[in-house]
């Protein structure tokens, strides 16, 4: 197992067991979405909340790592990797699923992390009277995930760049 998977399994444990552990201050009904003010203007109850909370946390980033990691293995990256004849060739095909695992890990690291964060920030919410969405917060996790995108997209257009033959 390589160390971005490895890693990935690590942050999604510690995740789900940090959310459970923080599930005790969820109160019953819980503000989940907020209007232009930062008001609370959609509700939820606490076991919904916790379920869709855990499932998002689980469900997103396991998805994203199937889709980018594994898929591919199955369409021989048609539609999915550049010039994915020479990436998928036998003689680079271990390489190009190594990397497609490794790289789809992080993105499913980064998206776990973010998911946390929001349930965090939903969490701070509801802990005021009356519910208040901190804004600054919430734009700032969204930039800085709107960044690792980024640099994971450079890095995977990167490694896949076009072959002339």
């Amino acid at each position: 197992m390589n160390r971005a998977v490895l890693t990935f399994l690590i942050v999604l444990v510690v995740l789900v067991c940090l959310t459970l552990n923080s599930m005790p201050q969820v109160p019953n009904p819980v503000a989940v979405h907020f209007n232009a003010t930062n008001a609370p203007d959609g509700w939820t109850s606490q076991n919904a909340y916790r379920i869709a909370v855990l499932a998002a946390l689980v469900g997103a980033p396991v998805l994203l790592v199937w889709l980018m990691g594994w898929m591919p293995r199955l369409t021989s990256g048609k539609g999915q990797v550049p010039d994915h004849h020479y990436w998928f060739d036998p003689a680079r095909r271990r390489e190009t699923y190594a990397f497609l695992l490794q790289h789809a890990s992080w993105l499913g690291s980064m998206t776990a992390a973010v998911i946390y964060v929001f349930h965090i920030l939903i969490l701070r919410a509801n802990a005021l009277d009356p519910p208040q969405l901190s804004s600054d917060r919430l734009i700032t996790v969204i930039l800085i995930y709107l960044c690792g995108l980024a640099w994971w997209t450079t890095a995977f257009l990167r490694h896949f760049k076009r072959f002339k033959s």
